[in-house]
This record gives structure tokens, sequence and C-alpha cells, in this order.
């Protein structure tokens, strides 16, 4: 790859925007020019989600509210729990799911709010975060590390605003360990990747994404008992 471009191919599998330039990564979306040394990525900000998101060191304070969103709210000894609407926003991060009565979906979802969060916080700043690892772990968790890397050493980092909004979860509990596959529509049309220092400082370092698009996540039951974001597929070819 030449030193300056960056690939792209790499966004959907951290997810929220990330953008990581690693020679040898096939790409789906067309590399954009950085007129600089290759390499750098997209996140997201932070806080642990919990219905009220409540902030963690080096990370904003994100604030939320959660509603009953099925009608009759007082159910019937025995019923499912109704889902629960959750909006939270923090410092041009912001995130919005319906979350159901299934205890183990929920954890699941709490998990990967505070994963999307992180992520933003770390890109937004360039910064590495110890809470990552609450949240993420395999390929998701070092890949993650190794962009806010590249984005220390190529003098860039994330800006602007993006949303992330949950459009399915389901649970395999048949799975081992069991897995939550969660489906977002992620808008990142103005969070993108600028120049941080020099003549260039605060313009574009890459050509922003034009549309909302999918992502596909897996968040997997560690052997602690967590919850984790372990994989992410791409749909950088469709728009929601």
């Amino acid at each position: 790859m030449k030193r300056n471009r960056v690939n792209k191919g790499l966004i959907a599998v951290l997810g929220a925007g990330l953008l990581l330039a690693a020679a040898g990564c096939s790409s789906s979306q067309k590399p954009a020019d950085l007129g600089a040394p290759a390499g750098a990525a997209n996140t997201a900000t932070s806080g642990p989600a919990s219905g009220s998101a409540t902030g963690t060191s080096g990370s904003p304070t994100t604030t939320a509210s959660s509603s009953t969103s099925a009608a009759g709210s007082s159910s019937a000894p025995g019923a499912a729990a109704a889902p629960k609407a959750v909006a939270t926003s923090s410092a041009g991060w912001s995130y919005q799911a319906s979350v159901p009565g299934d205890p183990s979906i929920a954890a699941a979802m709490t998990a990967f709010q505070n994963y999307t969060a992180v992520i933003h916080d770390m890109g937004v700043k360039a910064h590495d975060s110890n809470d990552l690892a609450k949240y993420a772990d395999g390929t998701v968790l070092s890949l993650m590390n190794d962009f806010v890397a590249q984005e220390r050493r190529l003098s860039v980092n994330q800006q602007g605003t993006e949303t992330v909004k949950v459009t399915d979860a389901k649970l395999d509990s048949a799975a081992k360990p069991p897995v939550v596959t969660i489906t977002t529509c992620t808008d990142d049309t103005k969070f993108f990747l600028v120049f941080a220092t020099g003549a260039k400082k605060g313009q574009p370092a890459q050509t922003p994404n034009k549309t909302a698009y999918p992502n596909v996540y897996k968040v997997h039951l560690g052997a602690d008992g967590k919850w984790r974001v372990n994989a992410v597929t791409p749909e950088s070819k469709k728009t929601c």
C-alpha cells in the first residue's frame, strides 16, 4: 500500500465508524487520500451504561433516558419484562436501542453500548483506555488499540458527530459460549479523521462516508461472566 493512502476496509471490523490503515487488509471501500503516511481510524465516546450511563475515568459522563416501550408496563406475574427504550449521548456520540426483557440480551447490549462509547472517545482523543478490555476482546480489542497508536503516529484524530442505533438483537443460547448478535445502523457521515497538527490541522484526512450503514456485531459471554464484543461484520455496501 502507498504511504499516502488509508485502507478503509476494516472500518466495520471495529464498528462505530472505526477506520484502520493496515497494509494487506482487504477493502470494500475506496481508500481516502491522506496526503500523509498511511494509517488511522474512527471510533466511539464513553462511560459505562446501565440504563442510565455513568462515566469512567478518562471518559466523559454520558446521560441516558430509559422508558418502557411496550403497552401495559404493569405486566402480569410471570410475563416477560417489557422492552426499554434507551437514548444516550455525550460529546458528539449518541446511542439508541430498545432493550428487551431477556436478561442475557440486556447484559450483552449494555456491554455493547459501553463498547461503542469507549471506542468513540478513544478515537476522538487518540488515547488508550483501560475500559476497552471490559467490553471487547480478541481481534476487536487489539485492532482498536492498534488504531489509536496509528492515530498518534500520524497526528490525526476523529472529529464530528456519530449515531449508533441498534436495530436488532438476538441470543444464541446454544452457542458455546452464548452469543448475542447485535445489528446497528451507524451514521458517521459527519464523523471522520482530521489532521491534528501542522498546516492541515482540522482538515479532513479521509473521505467521509456518504450514507449510514449497518454493522453486525457478535457479543459473547466470557469465562468471567462478562459480555464482550469479539467480532464485527462489515456491511459497507448496504445502507440503512
